[in-house]
């Protein structure tokens, strides 16, 4: 008897020293993203973290979608995400920030500090394929930016814009005669920042249905927005007619040279944790500091 009880005092002690880690008391897994992310440049810029003081343990992810899904799928991950993200379909717990929540009505009145701008740039004027190519390119930031529609449908995809300010495209529609051709074989290439396909593509789809014009994007991050329409990579493989950032073009991104180029809409960055971590809904900037430096290791030891 004295054998058995042994036994199995030694199987609960086993098992007891196996018992997973419970998520406040798990090491945190900080997500960042890559360095030429402008959300990745909102969020630090926003809580006051210098690049250089990010945890070397961070772990960097590109594009918008590989981070919400990858906190979304780690318990003990903590990460940053753009407010059009679709926060359930990837087991998303958005958090407030400084007390605020995230909101298109709180991003515009400023009371939610965390917010940067979608902005687009083109190539310089006869420097597209052709002219129809370019005459449709202007329409399209037409539609984009003044547009009732427009607006319309970048806001129905999460964007922040202000609808007043929209016309009716029947009427801006009248100053683009090239608008009255067959423009099925026209395609609108887009680039750059990943945080603003969603808006883009809804805007994008808007134009197509109403129009014919077909479209190509290929985002793969805010630093290629200027480089494949105004930069380096303008003439290459990866050229595209009309570049993104979801920040402000830097002084080196020259884009004094665009056809045109300015701001489409407002987004906020949203810090967010998976659905699981209950210990957390609120931080603020310091407390995201000290997380993302290494400093704070468990959601348990946040104060």
């Amino acid at each position: 008897m004295k054998i058995v009880l042994s036994m199995l005092f030694v199987l609960l002690t086993l098992v007891g020293c196996s018992t997973t880690p419970t998520v406040d008391e798990a090491v945190i897994n900080v997500y960042t993203r890559d360095a030429t992310s402008g959300t990745r440049e909102a969020f630090e810029s926003g809580i006051g973290l210098e690049k250089a003081d990010l945890t070397k343990d961070a772990i960097v992810v590109e594009g918008n979608g590989p981070m919400a899904s990858k906190v979304g799928a780690d318990q003990k991950g903590i990460g940053y995400v753009s407010l059009t993200t679709d926060f359930d379909a990837n087991n998303l717990k958005p958090l407030t920030f400084e007390d605020v929540e995230a909101t298109v009505k709180n991003v515009l009145d400023k009371s939610y500090t965390l917010s940067r701008p979608f902005s687009f740039t083109t190539r310089a004027s006869k420097d597209f394929e052709n002219d129809t190519t370019e005459k449709v390119v202007a329409a399209f930031i037409d539609f984009l930016i003044n547009s009732t529609e427009g607006l319309e449908a970048v806001e129905g995809a999460g964007g922040i814009v202000d609808l007043e300010k929209g016309k009716p495209w029947s009427e801006l529609k009248t100053n683009h005669p090239v608008l009255s051709e067959d423009l099925s074989a026209v395609s609108l290439k887009t680039g750059g920042s990943t945080s603003v396909e969603k808006t883009l593509k809804a805007a994008l789809e808007a134009f197509q249905a109403d129009t014919g014009v077909q479209f190509v994007m290929n985002h793969t991050g805010s630093g290629d927005g200027y480089k494949r329409t105004l930069g380096e990579e303008k003439d290459s493989a990866n050229a595209a007619h009309i570049g993104f950032a979801s920040r402000e073009f830097k002084s080196e991104e020259d884009v004094a040279p665009a056809m045109v180029s300015g701001e489409y809409a407002l987004d906020a960055v949203v810090v967010v944790v998976n659905k699981a971590n209950t210990t957390i809904t609120n931080l603020t900037a310091k407390q995201l500091v000290s997380i993302f430096r290494g400093e704070t290791t468990k959601f348990s030891d946040i104060k």
